[in-house]
Order: C-alpha cells, then sequence, then structure tokens
C-alpha cells in the first residue's frame, strides 16, 4: 500500500519530533503493509517549516537511514500546501514540492476561514497545469453540513482524500459518519494516514483497508489505498468512478416549525 499523505520526516513541521520517532514511524508502517510513504510537510505561509532543498536533504538522508536499519519502505517528496487567497497568484514563486513532483498537490483547506468557491479554485490550479487534491476534507464542519460541496469540486477535477483514522472512528463518530457517506457516493479518492506521530496519530492503514473492504468491497479498498494512490506518485491520470450527489431532504412545515 501506499501513504501519500504522512508527516514522518524528523523536526521538519509539526510531525516526528525526532529521529527515533521516524524510526519507529517507518517501522509500524511496515507492519500496516505500506511500502511508499509521500512525505507531505506542511508548507504554511505562517510557520518557518523547512522547505525546498533543505527538506530534500532531510528526505535523502531518512532515506538512507531506513537503509541501514533495513527498513523496506521509500519515503517521496512533497508537501501539504496551506490555502490562502493568494495561493493561485503567488504559486509560481513558491518553493513547494507537489507529491512525488507530480501534477498532483495536496491542498489543506483553512478550517476556521473555509473558501466559499472551491471550484473556482480548482479551476485556478488546473490552469497552471496543477491537479487539486483536498486534504482530510471530512474534519471540516462545511463538509459535514454540507457533503455536496465535495460531489461539486470532483465535478469540477479535484481529488478527494479523507484519513485512515477518520475512517475507523478513531477521531469521532462524526467524522466516521461523513467519510462513510463520501465513500458510498464516489466521492472519495485516496485514503491516507495523515500520521504525525509514533503513537497518537500513528500511520495506522491496515484496518482502514479492512474495513472498506468489509463495508464496500475490495475492489474499493484497493482504489483507495493502492490504485489510485500508485497513478498519483507515477503522475499518471485517475479513472474516476462517477461521483453522485447526497439527497437532501426538504423539511416540511411542521419539521421547520419545530426544528426537528
Amino acid at each position: 500500500m501506499i501513504d501519500i499523505h504522512c508527516h514522518i520526516l524528523p523536526e521538519v513541521d509539526d510531525g516526528s519530533r525526532s529521529l527515533n520517532e521516524s524510526i519507529e514511524m517507518a517501522m509500524i508502517a511496515k507492519e500496516q503493509g505500506i511500502k511508499k510513504i509521500v512525505n507531505t510537510s506542511h508548507f504554511h505561509p505562517d510557520f518557518r517549516y523547512k522547505k525546498g532543498e533543505e527538506l530534500l536533504k532531510e528526505l535523502n538522508d531518512f532515506n538512507n537511514v531506513l537503509k541501514e536499519n533495513m527498513i523496506d519502505i521509500e519515503v517521496l517528496i512533497g508537501n501539504e500546501i496551506y490555502y490562502t487567497k493568494d495561493l493561485i497568484k503567488q504559486i509560481d514563486s513558491l518553493d513547494f514540492y507537489t507529491l512525488n513532483n507530480s501534477r498532483y498537490i495536496l491542498i489543506e483547506l483553512p478550517p476556521t476561514n473555509f473558501p466559499n468557491d472551491l471550484c473556482t479554485i480548482v479551476h485556478e490550479l488546473k490552469e497552471k497545469n496543477y491537479i487539486p487534491v483536498f486534504a482530510h476534507v471530512e474534519r471540516y464542519i462545511e463538509v459535514q453540513e454540507s457533503p455536496n460541496l465535495i460531489y461539486e469540486a470532483i465535478k469540477a477535477g479535484a481529488v478527494i482524500q479523507i484519513n485512515s483514522q477518520s475512517v475507523l472512528g478513531k477521531s469521532g463518530k462524526e467524522l466516521q459518519k461523513i467519510c462513510n457517506t463520501l465513500i458510498s457516493r464516489n466521492m472519495v479518492h485516496i485514503i491516507g494516514t495523515d500520521a504525525h506521530r509514533s503513537k497518537r496519530r500513528a500511520p495506522i492503514f491496515s484496518d482502514a483497508h479492512e474495513y472498506v473492504s468489509d463495508k464496500y468491497s475490495k475492489e474499493v479498498a484497493d482504489d483507495l489505498f493502492i490504485k489510485n494512490n500508485t497513478l498519483i506518485i507515477n503522475d499518471e491520470d485517475l479513472n474516476l468512478t462517477q461521483p453522485y450527489e447526497v439527497e437532501v431532504k426538504k423539511k416540511g412545515f411542521f419539521s421547520k416549525l419545530f426544528k426537528l
């Protein structure tokens, strides 16, 4: 399996706090059946996280450490880019990495200022020859309340990622519920760990794959954990299943009156 959203490199952002913790995370990932990990360090305008050549050196050094410790995992380069209203305008001058240097760009949306123009963002990024991958969409209140925001973003050309911990209900039942709503309507394309630690928020994957296999099918699980992730790191086009909207039930007079 391939994890395309992980903060495994030591001391480069708010993820792993030490080399030992990164090694522990890699060992857990190996036990979970993960063969490749895209390190998606935060790229945020308000924080001085490592980036560019400095980040690439950290990645190469860590891959050497994995080989020395005979941990059969390859870590690939990437960033999780925090969306701001100036991102599109500045993107050509920013020192960030797409997912394994592909066209796919992992985007984190601002939780306290969620953009109301997702489709416009998708179109503008595509005009710049990027394919936006919206990270952990289940965490946003706006998506929980209006899942069809994701349907519209997909129709515009976005790729959607959710977290394995959310799928398993480890981040709360509400997040698990929206994950199931989205998966059941073909509105999820990738599941990643978004792992930050070796204990809390560890790179748990196999249990989530089993959960999706049992609830939906092995084919669906393999698409979300292996096939689509492989296509992304190889910079190939995804062959996505047609999504369908969540039916919005109209409230009658009495339900409005009593706010049911």
